[in-house]
């Protein structure tokens, strides 16, 4: 298994996202690192990918949600809201597994392949093919997993805002920041102060 870089054969992953319900986090643990993504798509000449796709579902996801009849039932009104997220998770969830496993396909045939070409194996250049293929097929699947992915947080964020009955407001980056700074340093205060 690839782990932070390193391959280790004797490793094994649990697959414990498919013992448990679709959660966000399990989303965002399985994700393809979006640092990687522009460098992927610039490889495979890919210049469809839109940066703003998760603001374009927040917005779609929060209209339909305010068109929408909620039941009054708290409790029905709260399992609307987790069918409707596990629904956005799972496709996003799956496209991560599978990227996963394609990415652990491709280090290993590339392994397979820099081993042939060290021993000079009559067979290295069809290695070195299959071992194009399968890094191709990589790189496209965690593109799919990271488009899924985007579409999944968005429609997350209006589904969350709706169940804590709060308006929407499209995503601000520079208002994010400044509530994240001012939550950590009001916590740091209360800590000096013996408050928190």
């Amino acid at each position: 298994m690839l782990l932070d870089g390193v391959w280790i054969e004797n490793l094994v992953r649990f697959p414990v996202e498919q013992r448990i319900r679709p959660s966000f986090k399990m989303m965002a643990d399985l994700a393809p690192d979006c640092r990687m993504i522009p460098a992927v798509a610039e490889a495979l000449e890919v210049d469809d990918i839109d940066p703003d796709l998760k603001h374009a579902v927040d917005r779609e996801t929060a209209a339909y949600l305010a068109g929408l009849e909620l039941p009054e039932n708290p409790a029905a009104r709260r399992k609307v809201f987790n069918d409707m997220r596990e629904q956005a998770l799972a496709p996003a969830i799956v496209a991560s597994i599978e990227a996963k496993r394609l990415a652990d396909d491709a280090y290993r045939a590339s392994r397979v392949t820099i081993d042939a070409g060290e021993e000079k194996s009559l067979n290295a250049y069809a290695l070195g093919r299959r071992a194009n293929h399968c890094l191709n097929a990589s790189a496209r699947a965690a593109l799919e997993a990271h488009r899924l992915c985007e579409i999944a947080r968005g429609k997350c964020r209006a589904i969350g805002l709706a169940e804590a009955g709060e308006a929407w407001t499209p995503f601000n980056a520079h208002e994010e920041t400044a509530w994240l700074i001012k939550a950590h340093t009001d916590a740091a205060a209360r800590r000096v102060g013996g408050t928190g």
